[in-house]
């Protein structure tokens, strides 16, 4: 639909025109803007005044955040949702597009947040695999200084799914290809959000012995200062399912260049910057790429200190045998 301020929409029905302005609001938000979903609504908004004003209904946003995210629809998130600035439209503004990590915290910063809710939702095509809220607790020092993970999952828990185990790498690419996730953090006491999760996968793979399939979805962020420069940091979900594609496990970490699992006091700092980035266009295959550079300069970062610390290895062997021989002269001379 076009429109612009004066609304002139023309209908050639014995030459007369109408304008937007005719159609009853209600008709308008009823059977018009409730087709519409959120990047859709969103560009309409900006067509015309009234429009505008019939597109900030409160409701229509919040169906839209239920159709995009199962899991908003639980009690607790939708509380949450309920606080933001402008409720849901702030909600949906947050987590569908994705984000850039930023420098500086310029918001509430997240340490002042004794917990954070976490909503999961997994589609394969158009069939919801795996809705889930849970919430963790952020001031504990077990918290701070233990290894970040979030397990959407109990440990004996398995979710059963309609989907095929895929047999050969096409069918495990196809996979990919098929499945979606949205893997939300909010902060109710900063009253934000973000999807850290890329959306598409970014990895399928079976393992040669248990036939388990690991399912990765991974976002690349800036990292935390180490000496002078900013290190890229992995957010990683990873999703497994058994030999009978049963979701047993979905959780998220975040990994470092080194290899090395942040602490939660580190990962907290992952998430600020997260929160508080600037947000862009969803991405899907952008994502993939940025994870095989990812892998690709943490293999790089092995292989040279690997290097090095062979060649420390050799200057330790080889005065080792020079004090050995130099002893070993005077001794017998």
């Amino acid at each position: 639909m076009a429109c612009t301020n004066n609304m002139a929409t023309d209908i050639d029905q014995g030459g007369c025109a109408t304008t937007i302005s005719a159609v009853h609001p209600d008709i308008i938000q009823t059977h018009i803007l409730t087709c519409l979903d959120g990047p859709a609504l969103a560009s309409i908004a900006s067509t015309c005044s009234q429009l505008h004003t019939l597109s900030e209904h409160e409701q229509l946003w919040e169906n839209i955040c239920h159709a995009t995210w199962p899991s908003t629809k639980t009690p607790r998130v939708r509380h949450i949702i309920s606080t933001f600035p402008r409720a849901s439209r702030s909600f949906f503004s947050d987590c569908f597009p994705s984000f850039a990590a930023a420098g500086t915290c310029r918001h509430t910063s997240i340490e002042c947040t004794p917990d954070l809710v976490t909503a999961v939702d997994l589609f394969h095509g158009r069939q919801l695999v795996l809705s889930r809220v849970v919430e963790t607790e952020t001031e504990s020092g077990w918290f701070r200084c233990s290894p970040f993970r979030v397990d959407v999952l109990d440990p004996k828990e398995a979710v059963a799914t309609a989907m095929e185990y895929p047999r050969s790498e096409e069918a495990c690419e196809r996979l990919r290809e098929e499945l979606r996730l949205s893997w939300i953090v909010v902060d109710p006491e900063g009253k934000r959000a973000v999807n850290v999760s890329s959306g598409r996968a970014v990895s399928v793979e079976r393992h040669w012995l248990s036939g388990e399939v690991r399912i990765r979805f991974a976002t690349v962020v800036g990292g935390g200062e180490r000496g002078s420069a900013w290190e890229a940091v992995l957010c990683s979900v990873t999703v497994t399912c058994g030999s009978e594609m049963q979701v047993r496990e979905a959780c998220v970490q975040m990994e470092d260049m080194d290899g090395m699992i942040l602490n939660g006091r580190e990962s907290l700092g992952i998430l600020q910057r997260a929160l508080e980035g600037k947000r862009g266009t969803l991405f899907v295959d952008g994502e993939k790429d940025r994870f095989l550079e990812f892998i690709n300069k943490k293999t790089e970062r092995k292989e040279r200190k690997m290097r090095d610390e062979r060649r420390l290895d050799m200057v330790c062997v080889t005065l080792a045998f020079l004090s050995f021989a130099a002893i070993s002269t005077l001794f017998f001379f």
